[in-house]
């Protein structure tokens, strides 16, 4: 499977939540343009995070994945803002809970789950005139097992 497949489908689940379907333009993988284009109030945006490689067998490999995933909330007001986005984080969390294995069906993922979330950030303009997002990373730790064909 590899990472980008993964992440692929985290994507996904993420697009299964109320408020980031795939038609609104408003989930990414990498492409923070989409926060410049003004369609939506509330953006999802993946990106890699760490990851470590461990031998389990002569010829099998775990792979503990990381995919980042930011949720960015269009700043208002003092108030609603901040309630907004802790609300859709929310809303990912239940979804990610409930696809522990982020819906594959080849058996590679062996586990998932969202395991950290930053601290909420704000992301002001040009001369700090005052915040213009919200922004708060969820990480997903992502278990892949996989065979690999030593050449030697």
């Amino acid at each position: 499977m590899g990472y980008s497949e993964g992440e692929a489908l985290i994507l996904t689940q993420v697009q299964a939540v109320s408020g980031f379907a795939a038609s609104t333009g408003n989930t990414s993988r990498g492409k923070y343009g989409i926060l410049n284009q003004g369609r939506s109030s509330v953006y999802a945006i993946l990106h890699p995070g760490p990851f470590e490689v461990a031998f389990v067998a002569p010829k099998t490999v775990h792979t503990d994945w990381t995919t980042i995933v930011e949720i960015w909330q269009r700043y208002k007001d003092d108030g609603s803002s901040l309630t907004d986005l802790e609300a859709n984080v929310q809303l990912l969390l239940t979804r990610l809970n409930l696809y522990r294995h982020m819906a594959d069906t080849t058996g590679g993922i062996l586990d998932a789950m969202a395991t950290v979330g930053g601290d909420i950030l704000e992301m002001t303009a040009e001369g700090g005139k005052g915040p213009i997002w919200l922004k708060q990373e969820v990480t997903v730790a992502w278990k892949e097992e996989s065979a690999i064909s030593p050449a030697e």
